[in-house]
């Protein structure tokens, strides 16, 4: 057996037992190039002896070097393929993590009152909320805001709406950022209700509607950015 035949199979066998992605490489890129490289290296080691009696014209040195050249050439190949498929296999790493970043995701256990509730990071204060897809705001109790620093002589409680509890009125303000979990939105659409109007700080419709989903699971509300 020629010496560069042994070189390529012992280059095959260890990138095969040794690389990773080299399995990879062979079963699941969708193009054939590995296997023209394979198929070319093979067979020129196979039949070198063949192969230099039908070119009788090539001296033993000058088909030793010509069977050399395509045996590195069919190393060459394989290594540029590992090359491509490593580095796409890295950019498809990187964006799946920058989307996983990009898009966050929270669950909500349901509570025994049948509610989905949540510690909310709304402005850098953590507020206690609730779930409520019939607010059409993200509704803070007086005493949260208060505890959030709000200037509460700033707000005007001239907006009329109507809750659970009957009709109230709110002031209306947009909050810079509202983290819940892994989940965090920007400039969303809030107001702050009159003392004692509210039980609970709630999340509603403009909180829900900045996510790309909101599945309920079994005993768990999950949202998706």
């Amino acid at each position: 057996m020629q010496l560069w035949a042994i070189i390529l199979i012992i280059y095959l066998i260890g990138a095969y037992l040794f690389r990773d992605n080299f399995s990879d490489i062979i079963f699941h890129t969708e193009n054939g190039w590995w296997m023209s490289l394979l198929a070319f290296g093979l067979i020129g080691s196979a039949f070198a002896g063949v192969i230099r009696n039908l070119f009788g014209f090539l001296s033993e040195d000058k088909h030793r070097i010509l069977h050399g050249m395509v045996v590195l050439a069919c190393i060459g190949g394989i290594e540029y393929l590992n090359a491509e498929y490593t580095n796409a296999a890295k950019v498809k790493t990187g964006e799946t993590a920058a989307l996983a970043m990009t898009r966050g995701e929270a669950s909500l256990r349901r509570s025994w009152d049948g509610h989905y509730r949540a510690i909310a990071q709304i402005d850098g204060a953590d507020v206690g909320v609730m779930i409520d897809t019939g607010a059409s705001l993200v509704l803070l109790r007086n005493d949260d805001a208060v505890r959030m620093g709000l200037d509460m002589e700033s707000l005007d409680f001239s907006t009329p709406l109507t809750t659970a509890n009957g009709k109230s009125f709110v002031a209306p303000l947009v909050l810079d950022t509202l983290t819940v979990g892994d989940v965090t939105v920007h400039d969303i659409r809030a107001a702050v209700a009159e003392p004692g109007a509210l039980h609970s700080s709630l999340l509603g419709m403009s909180f829900i509607e900045s996510l790309s989903e909101a599945v309920i699971q079994k005993d768990h509300m999950i949202l998706r950015q």
